[in-house]
């Protein structure tokens, strides 16, 4: 009877294991997956600021033509 609980045990202790295992793949996951999404981010944010640049000079230049 003993063997059995001891085999129960050990089978408790595999699943903390693999558990832990299981979450720290989460968390590198969950870590990459936040920096790909700031990274993303910035180079959104830098294309739209490109994007914004070049239109205040387009825009500059338009009323130079104007005057």
């Amino acid at each position: 009877m003993s063997h059995d609980t001891l085999s129960d045990e050990q089978l408790d202790e595999q699943d903390v294991f693999e558990t832990d295992s299981d979450s720290d793949t989460q968390y590198h996951r969950s870590r990459s997956s936040r920096a790909d999404t700031l990274r993303l981010r910035r180079q959104v944010e830098a294309l739209l600021e490109e994007r914004r640049l070049k239109r205040a000079i387009e825009d500059d230049w338009a009323l130079e033509e104007e005057e």
